[in-house]
């Protein structure tokens, strides 16, 4: 059966008039549903189809924001016409997007005697999903067989050790535990009468857990049952029949990890534009000539497009649509440090069949003591929407809940939502494009993107010397970065010492997580420029009054430092700390 025949036969599934053109392996769909919902289930539908290399869903639905795009549009040609004409500089190579992708595939290309630049739209690295996930490297069981997104889990997981070495970044692996219990096969249970329902699920269906694993290339899969499961986790359920043991599985800070690839690629050349919004590109042919920004234009030899939930849009500029981004939102609750004895690993109950496009979410430890629960997934048409509801935190607690049946939910410090950037097909795209011969397209990075993210920058990597980029390694690259100095980390002697040399180590601006005054000024002088980039640096106001008694003493630290009115100190991304007049300040 052909490709356009298979594809016309899923769409007769759906009620509605839908036209398509196959074109290099790509679909583009065109008409009119009734809801987003709709919209999402026809795209998936046909990514599913074997042979289908990218979907770009033109469907509109009711409610669909014309008027909001037009806007953009209009907006975004202003800022190519004001700008294209202006060059910022010349480069081999210029990236798209300052996230885990963009990051580690900067400090990659840094490896080579090449002039690269790294453009972010936002004010800071890492604002984005990269920032926003629940920072667990998986090991690489829950990724399709046979998929990139297989391929380069496993070999990014197992990347870690050296890479947080070098880079200062703290990254433990503390392996997953993932519950049989009686719930697991629940809906399967009127197929499997009276004992055979716990056989099968106690005694099969973990080994096919472990088979999957094992065809993936993931090492050290157990099966374990009775009182070893209590000593790897004594707080958890006591129902639980058998438990799959994986113990590769690791957590780090993601916005740790993101922060210390991009000033290790600086440190070897790269250069950061942050606050630079793509606005169009400049061609020749199928040829980019020049990436236009609202800061000017980049002339370059290559792009690499990695800009998350807005990789589809960059690659419509750029004149090589060939897939669409359909935002998934996925929320997550912080509890108190203070619990941190109550999980030891990365902990799920398999329940199946499991929700469509998730790998279901956890219980995970932090490497700073903080308990995490989620994420969900929840599909929604804004890809800025990252709002928390109250239903959404009772999802969580009551399908978490039964893991670890007294832990006290109340201790929850904070709740946020990132907002996935998968593609129709499921799958990481990390390829040329089609119709443009420079641009590389690093699309659909969603879970498990951080894992794989060492292992994607050299894919990535090798994509371009396949297009033709030459790689001639620099001997002088420096794989190393040394992390800020802790206050909380260090001894008294230590600290003492410290203040001594720099009475700011003395100044403990968060209590909470004892951060000074010191570090405070050390980020600023990396690159931090707001407050929320300082919090990414330092875990200032990540503790259990969240910034309540902090805030301001960082601001008027942030103030001093940049030179600027207190007025002006911004949250995060053009959000300003204070609305109105401050005292002693010109209204």
């Amino acid at each position: 059966m052909s490709l356009e025949s298979k594809v016309r036969k899923a769409i007769r599934e759906f009620p509605y008039e839908i036209k398509f053109e196959v074109r290099d392996g790509v679909v583009f769909l065109d008409g009119e549903v009734e809801t987003y919902g709709e919209w999402v289930e026809i795209g998936l539908a046909v990514g599913k189809i074997k042979g289908v290399e990218g979907v770009v869903n033109r469907i509109r639905w009711k409610g669909y924001p014309e008027e909001e795009l037009k806007r953009k549009e209009e907006r975004r040609r202003k800022l190519y016409e004001e700008n294209k004409d202006r060059v910022v500089g010349e480069y081999d190579v210029v990236i798209i997007g300052g996230g885990v992708s963009g990051t580690a595939i900067a400090r990659e290309l840094s490896k080579y005697r090449l002039k690269v630049a790294l453009i972010e739209k936002a004010t800071d690295v890492s604002v984005g999903a990269s920032k926003a996930n629940n920072g667990m490297i998986h090991p690489g069981v829950a990724a399709k067989h046979g998929t990139l997104k297989a391929k380069l889990n496993v070999k990014g997981n197992a990347m870690y050790d050296k890479l947080a070495e070098e880079l200062g970044v703290k990254f433990k692996r503390v392996g997953s535990l993932w519950f049989i219990t009686p719930r697991t096969l629940q809906k399967y249970r009127k197929y499997l009468p009276g004992p055979l329902y716990k056989f099968v699920s106690a005694y099969v269906f973990p080994y096919l857990v472990k088979l999957k694993g094992v065809m993936n290339g993931v090492k050290g899969i157990r099966v374990i049952r009775g009182k070893k499961i209590w000593e790897l986790e004594p707080k958890a359920t006591k129902d639980a029949w058998a438990a799959v043991y994986v113990p590769s599985t690791g957590i780090l800070d993601p916005y740790e990890l993101v922060v210390a690839l991009a000033e290790n690629a600086a440190a070897n050349g790269v250069e950061l534009h942050l606050e630079t919004e793509v606005v169009g590109f400049i061609r020749e042919g199928d040829v980019i000539k020049g990436v236009v920004t609202n800061r000017g234009t980049f002339l370059t030899r290559y792009v690499v497009n990695a800009a998350g939930v807005f990789s589809d849009e960059i690659a419509e500029l750029a004149g090589s649509r060939e897939y669409t981004i359909h935002p998934r939102k996925g929320v997550i609750l912080l509890f108190d440090k203070e619990l941190e004895e109550w999980v030891r690993h990365c902990v799920a109950e398999l329940r199946y069949p499991m929700p469509a496009h998730t790998k279901g979410g956890g219980i995970n430890p932090t490497v700073h003591g903080n308990i995490l629960w989620g994420p969900t997934a929840v599909e929604v048409p804004d890809k800025t929407d990252t709002s928390v509801h109250p239903e959404e935190i009772d999802e969580i607690l009551e399908h978490y809940g039964e893991i670890y049946p007294d832990f006290p939910k109340h201790r929850i410090i904070r709740y946020f939502a990132g907002v996935r950037a998968p593609t129709f097909t499921e799958d990481f795209i990390i390829r040329p494009a089609k119709w443009v011969k420079n641009l590389l397209h690093v699309a659909g990075i969603q879970s498990p993107g951080l894992a794989s993210a060492p292992a994607i920058a050299e894919y990535a990597v090798e994509q371009l010397r396949s297009m033709g980029l030459k790689l001639e390694p620099r001997p002088d690259f420096n794989p190393r970065r040394e992390p800020i100095p802790r206050a909380s980390e260090m001894s008294l002697e230590e600290l003492e010492k410290k203040i001594r040399e720099d009475p700011r180590w003395g100044n403990i601006v968060c209590t909470c997580e004892m951060v000074s005054e010191a570090e405070i000024v050390e980020a600023i002088r990396r690159g931090a420029r707001t407050l929320d980039a300082i919090k990414r640096r330092t875990r200032l106001g990540m503790g259990t009054c969240q910034g309540g008694y902090c805030t301001l003493k960082a601001a008027e630290i942030l103030s001093r430092e940049l030179g600027v009115p207190i007025s002006q100190v911004l949250k995060e991304n053009g959000g300003r700390l204070f609305n109105g007049p401050v005292r002693g300040e010109e209204p």
